[in-house]
């Protein structure tokens, strides 16, 4: 490696250490500080260059697609190795993507071989510097560190710039990390990524990384300041600015960069560089030339003049023989492919070969072509290479925004798509299509940096959308064949639950027909336990998923498509062509075949995602000369009567004619819709809330709630009730009640707000220590037990009104301490408050708001004496029927009013008749359907008991938090429920 030795040479006059320290010191963090401490560089220095190559990831010590290793991304490119990985390729097709024999047919060149540089040599320089074989700072994080920092200091030297404390001072020390020293430190070549480095220098930056160790980067915005560092919207690590240098849908020259860029070909008047003014960009032309002296026989790219109108696609790619020998080849006509854009890894430079408006050839599909911007990242066909260093994810991230946002493209994995999710044109070309970036591109951090992340999980529901996310972190290794363990970007899809991969699948990472990749969006076709199928290639197809591999996408206003009633399976396409009479009628030859099927078929009765609820037009972009000269050349045929769907199909996108399906929508989430319940629940952390949809046996996931005031009481109880779209939580916080509701229809809460002010119910002269509620009609009853008096205020919703506080002791001539538990519930204009009384005893109080009358007795001599203590106290009513449900020593008993009859049932024994063998702590009830649902929390969890009274029968308890329901959660406290 000449490049490395050259480099190895230029330092050798320096003077560091040979050998590890004597005591290593352990965890990431420390290790970084005691390598700052041995090479005199500033520690945040140190934590920002690695949190901008690799966010403090070592990758276990395999090499990046650009040849970076460990958590200093330190690069070692073997050349030689490269080129013969090129040469064993199977031979490149061109991506004209027109699929006709004789587009097929031509031979394309190989690649042109990459080019050496020092910065593809800096892991063989650090180790000549510390003194360490090359092997040990590929797989030891604090050889890394060491060698990253000795890269560093080796910088500072030969600038003849001081070992100062200032980290403002280290910015061309930075720069040549990143250019391996192959530069002068005043040209461009590694400012952009320097930059990034004092970006994340001034805002800081805390992360856990895969394997569980959390570090954190102290904000220092000074240092950033007194820097030459421009600032490139860095921000938050992990969040990008929106990008708006061009109105939406224009292509009117945006802003240049603010640094300039490096000597090459620059852009003409005709062709400005369309790049965010936050990233370093050129213009550095792909070939546009004749092959020979037919002029239907160019590359690399046709001459258009698309707007906005016509972009709804980003397809992302990597390269295999990195980026100067990517250009080059990219420069050679024979080539038949181009891009856009192509990322220099290095430091995230963009350079644009081809304007927007022109159709680069990058895709494999003519009709992707037509309607996408291509952006190739830098990469070596490297043997084990499992990772994109950070520079690209963050160029590309940000170009894709600034992209997206000037034409209009949805922020979702339906429009920013892989390589891997394009569609073969015709059947005989789904083989040959590309499964570039692959199973290693990290879509969750790609996303989160674009802006486009899903949307919470609202539960899975059969008929309902999810998005694919297992978590890209050690916590999730699929199996790969001969790939070491590592997180990866999809899931397995089998056959059956537990069954064989669909199809043929197997386990290579280039094998795409078995695997769902994070961000696709799908139909659920069913769901058995912790197993989820999806509509997937005209079948269901199973994952495991526990709640963590997808998240539930139900919002409203979604539409799937599926085939139109009395058809039976419907065709599907690779491309979106027009008609046959629009090109005679635009004075162009239709190209043979023209609509064509591929062997797959979408059956009567699946639903799948459309990337667009509005049918896209068939069309086609007729430019057959280099020099335009064919008559009509350069025309864009249109159809009238032929449209299509863009379906997420299988792993890749495909079309559906329009006229052989039905825009549905999706059906109705786990809120809203069927037999359903929502739980509320205090746990160690903080409330959670979950729900159940019975009539379609599924559960929203448990998740998060504020606080009361943002703090925590472990103890903290609420009640909780259904009203309309609404459900409505009440909770008592240091002797005040409080209420929250949640809208079904969004999943939102709205914040904690206190009762007890003026205009609400009021104030009381004493603090609140039982809450239950109620509703009749629109009327919404909150009663509570206050310095020991039975107190109500009620919410009018029709009017829109609270009325305060009044004295139900006073009504019902109770004394002061009367009761201690309280449970409300109500039937029509009747409501039933339980209690039990200091003496031990059960009292129930009616309240008929028709008669506007109340009643009072003690029950206990009709419902029999309870042996033991009452813990707990729950009620229900429907119809003329009251529920009551004790807590006993743990045990669950229940007696029944039946206002009809005017009589009481005697005590049930519940728990024997559910088998209960865990004591509860805590309990409430509610009734949907036929059906009594019983929810306490036993051993710290929420477990649940269903009485089926049109069948007679009582389930068994189940845990709520098991695989399957609705999720693990911390040791929980207390728990309310409502249902309707």
């Amino acid at each position: 490696m000449a490049a490395a030795a050259a480099l190895s040479t230029a330092v050798s006059g320096a003077t560091y250490a040979t050998a590890a320290p004597a005591a290593p010191a352990s965890g990431l963090q420390a290790q970084f500080a005691a390598a700052a401490e041995e090479f005199k560089v500033p520690e945040s220095i140190l934590l920002a260059v690695s949190y901008q190559q690799t966010r403090w990831e070592s990758h276990q010590g395999r090499p990046s697609t650009t040849g970076n290793y460990n958590v200093m991304g330190l690069t070692q490119v073997d050349l030689a190795a490269v080129a013969a990985a090129q040469a064993a390729a199977e031979p490149e097709v061109d991506q004209r993507g027109e699929g006709t024999p004789s587009a097929s047919a031509r031979a394309v060149p190989a690649p042109a071989a990459p080019v050496d540089s020092p910065a593809l040599h800096t892991l063989d320089a650090a180790a000549g510097l510390i003194g360490r074989p090359a092997a040990e700072l590929r797989e030891s994080t604090l050889q890394s560190i060491r060698g990253g920092a000795a890269l560093l200091a080796e910088q500072q030297r030969r600038a003849k710039a001081p070992q100062s404390g200032d980290p403002a001072a280290w910015y061309g020390a930075v720069v040549g990390f990143s250019n391996g020293g192959s530069a002068e430190q005043g040209s461009t070549e590694g400012r952009e990524f320097a930059d990034r480095v004092f970006g994340t220098l001034g805002a800081g930056a805390t992360r856990t990384t895969t394997d569980g160790q959390r570090l954190t980067l102290a904000p220092d915005p000074t240092a950033a300041a007194h820097s030459p560092a421009v600032d490139r919207g860095v921000g938050r690590p992990g969040q990008q600015p929106s990008a708006q240098d061009a109105p939406s849908g224009s292509l009117a020259a945006p802003a240049v960069p603010s640094a300039a860029p490096p000597a090459a070909p620059s852009a003409t008047a005709a062709d400005p560089i369309e790049c965010p003014s936050t990233l370093s960009c050129d213009f550095r032309p792909a070939a546009y030339a004749q092959n020979s002296a037919d002029v239907n026989d160019f590359g690399n790219y046709s001459i258009a003049n698309r707007s906005g109108a016509e972009i709804d696609y980003i397809v992302i790619h990597d390269t295999e023989g990195g980026y100067a020998g990517s250009l080059a080849t990219f420069q050679n006509p024979a080539t038949l492919a181009s891009a856009h854009y192509l990322l220099r890894s290095s430091d995230g430079l963009v350079t644009q070969m081809v304007a927007n408006k022109n159709v680069a050839w990058h895709a494999g599909n003519k009709t992707l072509n037509m309607h996408s911007v291509g952006i190739e990242h830098e990469g070596f066909a490297l043997n084990g290479a499992s990772w994109y260093s950070e520079q690209l994810y963050q160029s590309s991230a940000t170009l894709s925004r600034y992209l997206a946002d000037r034409f209009g493209i949805p922020l979702d994995r339906e429009h920013i798509i892989g390589h891997d999710e394009v569609p073969g044109p015709i059947q005989s070309s789904v083989n040959g299509m590309h499964w570039d970036p692959g199973t290693f591109w990290d879509w969750n951090h790609y996303m989160d940096l674009v802006g486009g992340s899903p949307a919470p999980d609202q539960g899975f529901v059969v008929g309902g959308r999810i998005t694919i996310r297992p978590p890209f972190s050690d916590a999730y290794r699929p199996v790969i064949n001969n790939v070491p363990a590592q997180p990866a970007n999809f899931v397995y899809l089998y056959s059956s639950p537990g069954g064989p991969l669909i199809g043929s699948g197997t386990q290579n990472a280039s094998d795409w027909t078995d695997k769902a990749v994070a961000g696709g969006s799908y139909v659920v076709a069913d769901i058995q336990g912790p197993w989820t199928a999806i509509w997937y290639n005209g079948q269901k197809a199973w994952f495991w998923n526990e709640g963590s591999s997808a998240v539930a996408d139900n919002r409203p206003g979604q539409f799937v498509v599926t085939p139109r009633a009395g058809l039976g399976s419907i065709a599907v396409y690779g491309r979106s062509y027009p008609e046959y009479s629009a090109f005679p009628a635009a004075g162009v030859p239709a190209p043979d075949p023209n609509i064509v099927a591929l062997n797959y078929t979408l059956p009567a009765g699946q639903r799948y995602v459309p990337a667009s609820t509005t049918p896209v037009a068939g069309d086609f972009y007729y430019a057959p000369t280099v020099n335009g000269s064919a008559a009509n050349d350069r025309t864009w045929v249109t159809g009238s009567t032929v449209r299509y769907y863009p379906i997420r199909y299988n792993h890749r996108l495909a079309y559906v004619s329009a006229d052989d399906v039905d825009l549905v929508p999706t059906s109705t989430d786990a809120l809203t819709g069927g037999q359903r319940v929502q739980l509320l629940a205090q746990t160690t952390v903080g409330p959670v809330n979950a729900g159940a949809n019975y009539t379609r046996g599924v559960w929203e996931k448990y998740h998060g709630t504020p606080s009361v005031g943002g703090a925590t009481d472990p103890g903290q109880s609420f009640a909780l009730l259904y009203m309309g779209s609404q459900l409505h939580a009440v909770t008592v916080a240091n002797g005040h009640v409080y209420t929250s509701d949640r809208n079904l229809s969004t999943g939102v809460w709205t914040p904690w707000y206190d009762l007890q002010v003026p205009g609400l119910a009021g104030p009381l002269s004493a603090g609140v220590t039982e809450v239950s509620v109620a509703a009749t009609g629109s009327t919404m009853h909150v009663v509570v037990v206050a310095g020991g008096r039975l107190l109500e205020a009620t919410a009018d919703y029709a009017a829109g009104r609270w009325n305060q506080w009044g004295d139900i002791s006073g009504v019902l001539g109770l004394p002061t301490g009367a009761l201690n538990r309280i449970a409300a519930s109500a039937n029509g204009n009747v409501m039933h408050i339980n209690g039990v009384g200091t003496d031990g005893r059960i009292h129930v109080a009616d309240a008929d708001y028709n008669r506007g009358v109340w009643a009072y007795g003690d029950i206990t001599s009709a419902v029999g004496p309870l042996s033991g203590t009452v813990t707990g106290l729950a009620t229900v009513a429907v119809g003329s029927k009251q529920q009551l449900l004790v807590l006993v020593d743990g045990k669950v008993k229940q007696a029944i009013a039946d206002y009809a009859a005017g009589s009481w049932s005697g005590w049930g024994d519940i728990s024997a008749i559910t088998g209960q063998t865990t004591p509860l702590t805590k309990l409430s009830v509610t009734y949907t359907g036929n059906s009594l649902r019983l929810f306490g929390v036993g051993g710290g969890r929420i477990l649940n008991a269903n009485g089926d009274y049109a069948a007679g029968t009582w389930s068994g308890w189940m845990d709520t938090q098991a695989p399957g329901a609705a999720g693990p959660i911390p040791q929980v406290n207390t728990v309310a429920v409502a249902g309707v």
